[in-house]
């Protein structure tokens, strides 16, 4: 197998044009379809505009998705999360991936909303490439996004310092200074794992419970993953928790 940048950028398509396959034996014209953030959301985007042109709406995780769907003219309408109840398929990359396929996401700062759309989802799909799957049982090699409101960062960062599970990095923007500012105004804070996360259920829960943390970038697979695609340069691994057929 090649590697390297051009590498990665094939498997991201291959693994988009596999996401396309799965997802449109499931849509018909009453289907609303959920899309994450992201370079290989982007792809896919690009891969299947054709029959998300068909779907009755789409409920996006961000401004950037947003942004780019109306740069590339997409026929679609567009509903607020709040007007809607259930979506039925959610497409969406991720950070980290296990071989048990508990997930990391948040690197583009919108797991807040990332996490919403999959919990209202009746089936979830992720896109990655090789480099995101990790053949971990657990999760270790990403920091864990966290989202945090400003004004309780102190606190999130002695809290989290005193679980003894990760060291805290406020994440500060590349071309911008301070922090980064997430959608929903708040800040983000990169837990770096000092010791592998062999229960991600429960360290999820644990994080959520500290005063001032809005959500983190766990996504476990017993509530929140069905399906992921993991895209190579010449070849796409399917990897299911439960059958979607």
């Amino acid at each position: 197998m090649v590697t390297g940048k051009d590498s990665v950028e094939e498997a991201k398509k291959n693994a988009a044009r596999e996401a396309c396959n799965i997802v449109s034996k499931k849509i018909s014209s009453n289907t609303i379809l959920g899309l994450g953030t992201g370079s290989t959301i982007k792809y896919f985007i690009d891969e299947c505009r054709e029959f998300i042109e068909e779907v009755k709406g789409a409920v996006v995780s961000s401004y950037d998705t947003l942004y780019y769907m109306l740069e590339r003219e997409l026929d679609i309408p567009i509903y607020d999360p709040l007007s809607i109840k259930k979506i039925d398929i959610y497409v969406d990359g991720a950070d980290e991936v296990s071989t048990t396929l508990d997930l990391v996401k948040g690197r583009g700062a919108a797991l807040l909303r990332e996490k919403y759309l999959a919990l209202r989802s009746s089936t979830r799909v992720y896109v990655v490439d090789y480099t995101k799957y990790t053949g971990l049982e657990y999760l270790y090699k990403k920091p864990i996004p966290v989202e945090v409101i400003p004004f309780a960062l102190p606190i999130v960062l002695e809290s989290v310092r005193e679980l003894g599970l990760f060291t805290p990095v406020l994440r500060h923007g590349i071309k911008k200074d301070g922090p980064i500012v997430t959608d929903n105004g708040n800040f983000i804070v990169d837990l770096k794992p000092i010791k592998p996360i062999e229960d991600p259920f429960e360290i999820d829960r644990k994080l959520r419970l500290i005063h001032g943390v809005v959500e983190t970038g766990i996504f476990p697979s017993r509530e929140l993953v069905d399906v992921v695609v993991v895209g190579y340069s010449d070849h796409v691994d399917i990897l299911e928790k439960k059958s979607i057929e």
